[in-house]
């Protein structure tokens, strides 16, 4: 035997049993990738352009993708067309298509008056122009963040206290506005960071008066909207991101908080690979279960991610993993062998302890199936593969 390793490869159980996860993804127009560079993946590149469509609903499909909140600009205006087939697709596959807006000054009249007449143009007068449900947008997904503006950044606590109220009045503008058109089964969903929540006596920003007026702002801003996705993009492992939306889970937005993570990945990024990112998204998933699973931020980070630190492509020609059809609850490893190679094929749980599942010497060319348990627990498969000769 002549021990040369070929190459070590990571296989993140993603795909696996895809149809029960619940995964959310934002979908801007365009965006800037970790390093410089457009991304390739943006709205504005994918929507309206046949083939590009079809490989992104299929991306979606496979990772377990049921809502896509999609920033469109002004396209449901100006291209209606386009913009309802693209929704009638992702209706066809299962998906949730939310329209997207963003903005930071919502203590700006004008910024408002800007914002409800994009909710009346881009969502009530494009929907109320559709025959086919299929075409229409299936909700509002609202993404006001103050803290962007210099005022906040400069601002007292009180200042940022008050910010938060005129957040609030902007949800219950949106709210009021769907309404009165006849949009009241219309959902709201909005993004909210993970700091908001603490009170000046542990160290947060936020000018609270106490534990009673920032629960009060909570059960306001939960009985606006119908969801929330909790952005926690600085936590680089599961324990302190749950931490971190504890208490929109369990007391402030309980039912509707889920959690948000950034896919930035690279030596100078939160994550070095996406299998990093993996094991804490799947972690949180097996927590919290399909009701309150993950959303993604974003979908050209997310396939960036998975391009430069994913599988190789001569890799992904040698190993697959799928569920095993034979049996329930339970997944396979399949090593396609080449003659005169040695593969050693490894699980964890947590990318540090290892555990040897099999060696397979392959004698002729041959697919070798591994089974293994599907526990809850996220799986990574390593794959070493050593020349035999």
């Amino acid at each position: 035997m002549k021990p040369l390793l070929i190459l070590t490869c990571f296989l993140s159980l993603l795909t696996e049993f895809a149809a029960g996860q619940n995964r959310g993804v934002w979908f801007w127009g365009s965006t800037t990738l970790p390093g410089g560079g457009a991304s390739p993946y943006g709205s504005i590149d994918v929507v309206g352009d046949t083939v590009a469509e079809n490989e992104t609903v299929a991306f979606f499909t496979s990772y377990g993708v049921k809502m896509v909140y999609g920033s469109y600009q002004n396209r449901p205006v100006s291209e209606p067309a386009v913009i309802a087939a693209w929704n009638a697709k992702l209706d066809a596959a299962g998906i949730s298509s939310q329209l997207l807006l963003d903005g930071i000054a919502v203590n700006d009249p004008a910024f408002m008056t800007s914002l409800l007449n994009k909710v009346t143009n881009r969502l009530i007068n494009f929907n109320n122009s559709l025959a086919d449900p299929a075409e229409k947008f299936d909700a509002l997904h609202l993404d006001l963040e103050p803290q962007g503006l210099a005022l906040w950044d400069g601002g007292t606590p009180a200042v940022k206290r008050a910010l938060l109220d005129d957040l609030l009045l902007a949800y219950e503008d949106v709210r009021a506005l769907l309404d009165t058109a006849g949009f009241t089964g219309m959902p709201i969903y909005a993004d909210i960071p993970c700091f908001w929540d603490k009170l000046p006596v542990d160290g947060g920003s936020v000018g609270w008066a106490d534990a009673i007026d920032r629960d009060a702002w909570f059960n306001d801003v939960a009985a606006v909207l119908d969801g929330v996705s909790v952005m926690t993009f600085s936590k680089d492992n599961f324990p302190a991101a749950d931490a971190a939306i504890d208490y929109e889970r369990t007391v402030g937005l309980p039912g509707e908080a889920r959690l948000g993570i950034q896919p930035k990945v690279g030596p100078s990024e939160l994550w070095l690979s996406i299998a990093e990112f993996n094991v804490v998204m799947l972690a949180a998933e097996a927590a919290y279960g399909p009701t309150g699973s993950t959303d993604i931020e974003n979908y050209g980070f997310w396939r960036h991610a998975i391009a430069t630190t994913g599988i190789p492509l001569a890799v992904a020609d040698v190993v697959d993993v799928a569920p095993d059809l034979e049996t329930s609850g339970g997944g396979v490893v399949i090593v396609h062998g080449v003659p005169g190679h040695l593969y050693i094929v490894r699980q964890s749980t947590d990318l540090n302890n290892w555990e040897e599942l099999r060696r397979v010497r392959v004698l002729a060319e041959e697919s070798v199936r591994i089974p293994f348990q599907a526990d809850g627990s996220a799986k990574f498969f390593q794959v070493e593969i050593i020349v035999d000769r």
